[in-house]
C-alpha cells in the first residue's frame, strides 16, 4: 500500500547515439535510466507503470526522431490505447509529446509502447522520456 506519495520519471537510458526499431510489431519501450521512482511504481526492468493505489494520476511521453523514419509513441492502461505522438520528419530531427491524466485502479498498468514501423533516437542527453505522478487518491 502506497502512502500517497507516487512519482517517476525515466528515460531510455542510451548514452552513446542508439536508435530503438523500427519493428514488425508493437514494442513495449523500457525506459532504463530511472531518474525520479518515489512509491517504485515504475518498473525500470518491464517499462510498465503499475497503479499502487486508486486514483488519478497524471502522464506524459516524449519521443525524439531523427530524418526519414517515423517516431512515435503510444501510451496504453491495460492494453487499450490511450494516445499518441507522432511524426515523420523529412530532414532534420523533431521530437513530439502527448500527456493524459487517467482514472486508475489498483494494479492498472500504464507503459508507453513503439509503433510498428516507427523508430525513435535516444543519446546522452535523454530526450526520449516517460514520467506520471499520482494527483489524488480516490
Amino acid at each position: 500500500m502506497s502512502d500517497g506519495r507516487v512519482a517517476f520519471s525515466a528515460s531510455l537510458g542510451k548514452q552513446s547515439p542508439t536508435d530503438t526499431g523500427p519493428f514488425t510489431t508493437e514494442t513495449t519501450l523500457i525506459f532504463e535510466h530511472v531518474i525520479t521512482n518515489i512509491g517504485n511504481a515504475y518498473n525500470q526492468s518491464t517499462g510498465i507503470f503499475t497503479a499502487p493505489v486508486r486514483g488519478v494520476y497524471h502522464f506524459e511521453f516524449h519521443i525524439f526522431g531523427t530524418a526519414g523514419i517515423r517516431a512515435g509513441g503510444s501510451l496504453f492502461r491495460n492494453g487499450d490505447l490511450i494516445c499518441t505522438a507522432y511524426e515523420h520528419p523529412k530532414s532534420g530531427s523533431v521530437s513530439a509529446s502527448n500527456g493524459v491524466s487517467l482514472l486508475l485502479e489498483v494494479g492498472d498498468q500504464v507503459s508507453v509502447r513503439l509503433p510498428i514501423g516507427s523508430s525513435i533516437h535516444e543519446n546522452q542527453n535523454h530526450h526520449t522520456t516517460f514520467s506520471g505522478h499520482l494527483i489524488f487518491t480516490m
